[in-house]
């Protein structure tokens, strides 16, 4: 777990640096279309190793120790490092979407998006491995990462301080590449949307044989 171990103390010495004047940090390093569009390119990748307080970060670095913990015994590391930062700096231009709402003086800050980039190359190079992820009972991957687009893809269009837009857009980023450099792609990918079909339509047959 050398990677993700790596990636956890860069997000936890990027927290305890930036708290010196978290303001500033945010103004200048976190994410936004103004930022953007001034030409200031690195916020793409500097706002992903910024968090809103303790618990922000916690959550994220729980959620990548389980993920990494598994994707690091069966993805290649350069892999892992390429979509981990690509899907964080993808993910980011999606607040710039008119479609979602968000204004140009949103930021978007933390590591969730380039997490959801690993929960999508996860879900589709390595399948039936099982991950402590989004729940505390171990699942496979590939059922943990439907029941995480699932959710996230309820929640797009609500109003929350948490970027679930990109949280897709990682994903989505994250389960290309999955689908580029993994196996069997044409059977893996029919049973992701099978399985979406069957979670999301559970609790109208649950529903129904009540």
């Amino acid at each position: 777990m050398k990677l993700t171990l790596l990636l956890i103390a860069l997000n936890v010495i990027a927290f305890l640096y930036s708290s010196a004047d978290f303001d500033y940090y945010i103004k200048n390093y976190g994410f936004n279309s103004k930022n953007f569009l001034s030409g200031n390119y690195y916020v793409m990748i500097t706002s992903m190793f910024l968090h809103l307080n303790l618990g922000h970060l916690v959550g994220n670095m729980i959620a990548l120790f389980f993920l990494g913990w598994t994707i690091e015994k069966n993805v290649n590391n350069w892999l892992y490092l390429f979509v981990y930062f690509l899907s964080g700096a993808f993910a980011n231009l999606s607040i710039m979407l008119p479609i979602f709402g968000y204004t140009p003086q949103t930021v978007a800050i933390g590591a969730s998006a380039a997490i959801a980039g690993l929960v999508g190359l996860g879900t589709l190079m390595c399948p039936g491995k099982f991950v402590i992820y989004p729940t505390a009972l171990p699942l496979p991957f590939i059922v943990a990462g439907a029941i995480f687009l699932l959710v996230n893809l309820s929640n797009i269009f609500v109003p929350s301080i948490v970027a679930y837009p990109a949280h897709v857009f990682g994903m989505l980023s994250g389960g290309f590449f999955g689908l580029l450099f993994g196996e069997d792609r044409k059977k893996r990918l029919f049973v992701f949307v099978l399985l979406l079909v069957l979670i999301s339509t559970l609790p109208l047959f649950i529903g129904y044989f009540r």
